[in-house]
């Protein structure tokens, strides 16, 4: 069953993900990366060597997060599907590496937990879309998920250097994605080295592990790299730091249902602790539900010195918050185990009646910005190195959609003054590319469960479960 509820998440999650094209900075990525405007000397990746240099060039002027980087680069030269399926897997990945934190096997994974945990990404990841499926989004955000998750298990578990094989091969491999972990990005790289430190003193002085030293070198470097790098992105962000109030506030908005489960999983752990006279430290998955709560929060704060805020960057205080909770209702199991399994039932049906009828009108919404890009690319590839009139993406709805506020054609001007219209042009081979909002949208064909929800967005149910959380 663990199985198929993974195959059936990826399939969904699959859908929804070939539906939409590329937007925003996806097409400079196929590039290599020469600055933020398409040029003459802006030409193509073509081999392994000219990705390296492009993301060596892109780190030293614009951002460090080069592990994302890398990622949106390299996926950028094959065609879509590629990253769709890959999108997919990761997606699923990320739901069994929070569950491998309450347990030590796949097979152990308890079936309530794994559902309730793709249950709660869905629909608690403030800006899902530009999260999950902008490439550009996925690759800085949801790819970088499955590096930390793994990184952090031994740590989690406790490993020590005598209980695995090859302890310097371990070694090797925990520095490599150390680095890749504390580059991450600007809100998670510190939480990552705060959490490898506090393990590291944890430990007995005289049995202190040597991966988790070289371990927490190998964060702060991926750390000190990202952060040094920031020069040329940081120029182009507006606003200001220590917008304390705003970043409470939004951390609200964003995370008001997150926060209530976060307070309910803690107030029934401290009802077992007083009851059974137990200690915060007594019970390791305790322990580490309630590290994780506070790594949520550490994440949280490190927005304060952010200049900007857009929804995206509460997503690994969201991931570190729902794996907390998942640990908890593990602890509560073992000393509640009929109430906390009601509970957990409870809650999985409550997000299915939520989630069921919103996946359906996302598909449907899905399918107008689905056939409004096949549309555009139909019309730039029949008319090859000439102008090129397309409509525009259509039905952007809600904040699952990610092409609400990213980047994309304008209108008015020439072609070639507008940003989007000049890379677009450049990817498809085209003398320029113009908004036009009077040429018609043709409707592609459509599968038996884009069906389904087309049927389904003309009954009275459609309104069923309607949730706002973006």
């Amino acid at each position: 069953m663990l199985l198929i509820v993974c195959l059936l998440t990826g399939y969904l999650f699959y859908h929804l993900n070939k539906l939409i094209g590329f937007m925003g900075d996806d097409f400079l990525y196929h590039f290599q990366y020469n600055g933020e405007w398409p040029s003459a000397n802006s030409s193509s990746i073509n081999n392994l060597w000219d990705l390296l240099v492009s993301v060596v060039v892109h780190t030293q002027t614009w951002n460090g997060r080069f592990v994302g980087d890398f990622f949106i680069q390299a996926v950028m030269q094959f065609p879509k599907i590629v990253f769709n399926i890959i999108n997919s897997l990761v997606f699923v990945l990320v739901g069994v590496l929070i569950n491998l934190f309450t347990v030590r096997k796949f097979s152990e994974i308890r079936l309530s937990s794994l559902l309730l945990t793709y249950l709660l990404i869905g629909l608690l990841v403030p800006d899902f879309g530009h999260t999950m499926f902008w490439m550009s989004g996925a690759c800085n955000y949801l790819w970088m998920t499955p590096i930390y998750l793994a990184f952090l298990l031994p740590f989690r578990w406790n490993v020590e250097d005598s209980q695995v094989k090859s302890p310097h091969f371990f070694t090797a491999v925990m520095i490599l994605l150390g680095i890749l972990s504390g580059a991450s990005n600007e809100n998670i790289g510190p939480v990552i080295v705060i959490l490898v430190y506090i393990s590291y003193l944890s430990d007995d002085l005289g049995n202190r592990q040597s991966y988790k030293y070289w371990s927490f070198l190998a964060t702060v470097l991926g750390m000190v790299i990202m952060l040094l790098n920031n020069s040329g992105e940081a120029l182009n962000q507006k606003g200001h730091a220590f917008q304390i109030l705003n970043v409470l506030g939004t951390t609200i908005n964003y995370s008001r249902y997150l926060l209530i489960l976060m307070i309910v999983a803690f107030a029934g752990s401290y009802y077992i602790v007083r009851k059974k006279r137990l200690s915060f430290v007594s019970d390791d998955l305790l322990l580490s539900g309630l590290i994780s709560f506070g790594a949520a929060g550490v994440s949280v704060v490190a927005l304060f010195l952010s200049p900007q805020l857009p929804g995206r960057t509460w997503y690994g205080a969201t991931i570190f918050g729902i794996a907390g909770i998942i640990m908890l209702l593990e602890f509560l199991r073992n000393y509640l185990p009929k109430l906390t399994m009601t509970a957990v039932i409870g809650l999985n049906l409550v997000c299915l009646i939520i989630t069921i009828p919103g996946y359906l009108r996302l598909t449907d919404e899905f399918l107008g910005a689905s056939d409004s890009f096949r549309t555009e690319t139909e019309i730039i590839e029949a008319h090859p190195n000439k102008f090129a009139k397309v409509p525009g993406i259509r039905g952007i709805k809600t904040g699952y959609n990610p092409y609400l506020g990213t980047a994309y054609l304008e209108s008015g001007g020439q072609p070639n003054e507008h940003w989007e219209n000049e890379w677009m042009a450049k990817y498809y081979h085209s003398k320029g590319i113009i908004l036009d909002l009077t040429v018609p949208v043709k409707q592609f064909k459509r599968d038996s469960l884009d069906k389904l929800a087309e049927s389904f967005i003309k009954t009275r149910w459609a309104s069923v479960g309607t949730f706002n959380n973006q």
